[in-house]
């Protein structure tokens, strides 16, 4: 499979998806390579892997490329059509950072809790299966984050992101001052206890737990979500996809934290400056029939369900 673009610009809009199903006669001279992924130090992720082996083994059109259970090996060149992520979210956000500028579609499994980029169980992925050998699925490009931390006191560093870039206070936990500006432009000074930048996967994430709206994935847009505004004019602000976004922390002694993803964490000191743009290539996700994202926030976030002892509208 090849990637949507190789290059793309920042004001270039880019397929949100790109399908691949065919007509169920179609013959397919090679199997779909599928790679498992997962955290090997979790023992029911290499249960759920046992069993997710012998179902694809044992299923036509679908081979086994290799089973990848490490924390820290290289993603960015495997020999597969499709990743099998088994996990949980951060296991999936994990593997965006390994797999880099190289990505190949993810296939979520649930192994944890909720499970929203993680969105099938193993018993549903099994069912699939005969879906991804007949390639009756979809692929949603989301957009990514590059963040480019440039410090007073370092070398200057990039990242690569899913969800979202966080300011936040490190402890003692006081009151921080962020200075946002937007192309440039200087736009406000956020105080409170910190700032999310969120892609539209990131905003129902820490951003929507912060108050902040929900975009659909192929919205090409960031949200700025502040936390705990010192302020009540200070409210979530959704702007485009294809402008830079740069954040200055501002007070001295003010200790503060560089959130990526939930996962990576970087000091942070006054006028240090973040930059994020949206990121290249985007992340290939795979949506199998009958899966959306309205039904995963449906049924993951119980969004839009009646609250306990309300049974809707009369009929």
């Amino acid at each position: 499979m090849s990637d949507v673009a190789d290059e793309v610009g920042p004001g270039l809009e880019i397929p949100m998806e790109k399908a691949l199903a065919e007509p169920a006669s179609h013959s397919f001279a090679l199997p779909l390579r599928l790679m498992i992924l997962g955290n090997g130090t979790r023992d029911e992720v290499r249960t759920q892997v046992e069993v997710l082996t012998r179902e694809i083994e044992a299923c036509g059109g679908v081979a086994l490329a290799g089973v990848d259970l490490s924390a820290d090996s290289d993603l960015s060149s495997l020999p597969a059509d499709l990743a099998v992520v088994v996990g949980g979210d951060g296991t999936v956000l994990h593997t965006v950072r390994r797999m880099g500028v190289y990505p190949i579609p993810v296939v979520g499994v649930n192994a944890g809790r909720l499970g929203f980029l993680a969105d099938l169980t193993p018993a549903t992925f099994c069912l699939h299966l005969a879906d991804l050998s007949e390639r009756r699925f979809t692929i949603e490009n989301l957009m990514t984050m590059a963040c480019t931390v440039t410090s007073t006191r370092g070398p200057t560093r990039e990242f690569r992101a899913l969800n979202d870039a966080v300011i936040r206070a490190a402890p003692y936990f006081r009151i921080v001052e962020i200075g946002l500006s937007i192309d440039g432009e200087s736009v406000m000074s956020y105080r409170g206890d910190g700032l999310i930048v969120a892609t539209p996967v990131g905003s129902t994430a820490h951003s929507l737990s912060a108050g902040g709206p929900i975009l659909p994935p192929n919205a090409h847009m960031f949200v700025i979500t502040p936390l705990c505004s010192h302020t009540l004019t200070q409210r979530p602000l959704v702007d485009g996809g294809h402008k830079t976004y740069e954040l200055v922390p501002q007070g001295e002694g003010v200790a503060m934290l560089l959130v990526i993803d939930g996962q990576v964490q970087i000091p942070l000191q006054a006028d240090d400056r973040v930059t994020i743009r949206r990121g290249n290539p985007p992340f290939p996700m795979v949506r199998l029939p009958g899966h959306s994202f309205y039904r995963t926030l449906r049924d993951k976030l119980g969004w839009g369900a009646y609250p306990a002892g309300d049974r809707g509208p009369r009929s």
